[in-house]
């Protein structure tokens, strides 16, 4: 029997899609705790030796590293086939772009897919979580370790504005209300899953990206007034037990406190913008 030990982190998009897909494969396994931006372990090291690009998770078999979040969802759905569950059920063009629609690619930029905007939403966090160590200790330890040169200067600039750079977050309010309507309109199938009427690796991806932006307190794209599919969807997908196993329960806390401070007890400040895009796109289609 394989021994399965994953290194992630709670608050992490990949980290989450990777233990959401263990968790519908019925997989046991070990779980590391990796903190990112306010202890930078996966710069150290001996994280290195397993992952030289640095990201979150990576997942050993036997002692064997697996470094991509998809190239390990291929591998446990590959390796445990006899289950109800197929992640990838085939290799149409038609899944694999939702897949590369839907995957947090550190090739592509952000903005660039549902994917990547996930990861640009939550810049207000991660910059508070940086300035809890020194502008030179992030910038020695980022610019000398990080593996990923596209996200090593991202990283640079939110700790050195504290947060989202000038004008980055509004732009990504647009890229998240085009991917949010083109989710929406994708959803218009009626089946229950975002491929069809089975559970795929496009709703371990969705799921997260979703949970991202409720979490980031986008609390009027569930209201069921802009976006009825999407919020029957997520009513649905927030609603099974893998939701709680393998998001809820490996939270760590850093968060909570952070976006506290951003928007006390009320919704995202840029709310009300996403909306505006999002109602605008939507005319513009009609």
């Amino acid at each position: 029997m394989n021994k399965y030990v994953l290194y992630g982190y709670g608050e992490s998009v990949a980290s989450n899609q990777v233990r959401l897909a263990l968790s519908e494969k019925n997989i046991s396994y070990e779980y590391n705790l990796v903190r990112l931006e306010s202890k930078g372990d996966h710069l150290r090291d001996d994280y290195k030796k397993l992952n030289p690009k640095t990201l979150v998770p990576t997942l050993t078999v036997n002692g064997n590293p697996i470094c991509e979040s998809i190239d390990i969802m291929k591998y446990i759905d590959n390796e445990n086939s006899n289950h109800d569950i197929k992640l990838f059920p085939d290799e149409s063009e038609s899944f694999t772009d939702l897949v590369d629609f839907l995957f947090l690619d550190d090739t592509k930029e952000l903005g660039d897919t549902f994917g990547t905007t996930g990861g640009g939403i939550s810049v207000p966090v991660l910059g508070r979580l940086l300035c809890k160590r020194s502008f030179f200790s992030v910038f020695l330890d980022y610019l000398k370790n990080h593996g990923v040169k596209k996200r090593k200067f991202i990283f640079l600039m939110v700790r050195f504005f504290g947060g989202p750079p000038p004008g980055l977050y509004k732009k990504m309010m647009y890229f998240l209300a085009k991917h949010l309507v083109y989710t929406e309109d994708y959803l218009n199938h009626g089946k229950e899953f975002i491929y069809g009427d089975k559970y795929t690796a496009a709703d371990c991806l969705l799921t997260v990206l979703l949970h991202r932006v409720n979490e980031m307190r986008f609390y009027n794209v569930f209201d069921g007034k802009i976006l009825p599919n999407i919020t029957k969807y997520w009513s649905m997908v927030s609603s099974r037990p893998s939701y709680k196993e393998a998001i809820i329960d490996y939270e760590t806390g850093e968060w909570k406190p952070e976006l506290e401070a951003l928007y006390g007890d009320g919704a995202n400040t840029f709310s009300g913008l996403l909306e505006n895009n999002i109602n605008n796109i939507l005319n513009k289609e009609n």
